[in-house]
């Protein structure tokens, strides 16, 4: 019987690193003059990371009186947004508060809220049109780590099940 525990303890082991998937989140920024505005016009231009975090978000911010031009733009993830979504309004700019919890959710144009993790890129991003991959304008971060959910991927169950299969194999060599 202890072998079995054993074997139990081991398996478990092994499987605990399939069931903590981190939150993948898009992660640049984009400030008015950049020549690369690809953070703000082609998400999926922009690596996605994995984050320790539990929230995407992106904020923007316009210019009033000058067109809606955006002034700044952040893609990030954050343990609870300041804001999770809502706009703010002053005198010369206004900014808006996206957050959402499903990988990727946070490549949209940071106007509308998009929590399906599907790309809404495109009208109204602001920019009009990707810059490309070249400039030095882009700035990225890489934030490692898992945001501790609890799932599995397609990966992560096919490692399940084998591990599981080896456990029963050995148990009945046992």
């Amino acid at each position: 019987m202890p072998k079995v525990a054993l074997l139990l303890a081991f398996y478990v082991i092994c499987l605990s690193p399939c069931l903590a998937n981190a939150l993948e989140c898009y992660v640049c920024s984009y400030l008015l003059g950049q020549s690369d505005a690809t953070c703000l016009t082609n998400a999926t231009a922009v690596r996605a990371l994995n984050c320790t975090k539990k929230y995407c978000l992106t904020v923007r911010q316009e210019a009033i009186h000058n067109g809606n031009k955006v002034i700044s733009f952040l893609r990030d993830c954050q343990d609870k947004p300041t804001i999770p979504n809502g706009v703010r309004t002053d005198s010369s700019s206004r900014t808006y508060y996206r957050s959402c919890q499903l990988n990727l959710c946070n490549g949209h144009n940071g106007r509308v809220y998009n929590t399906s993790g599907s790309l809404t890129i495109g009208a109204g991003a602001g920019a009009g049109g990707s810059a490309g991959a070249g400039g030095g304008g882009n700035h990225n971060a890489i934030i490692p780590g898992k945001n501790g959910s609890h799932g599995t991927g397609a990966g992560g169950l096919q490692l399940v099940v084998l591990l599981f299969a080896v456990v029963v194999a050995v148990a009945r060599w046992l």
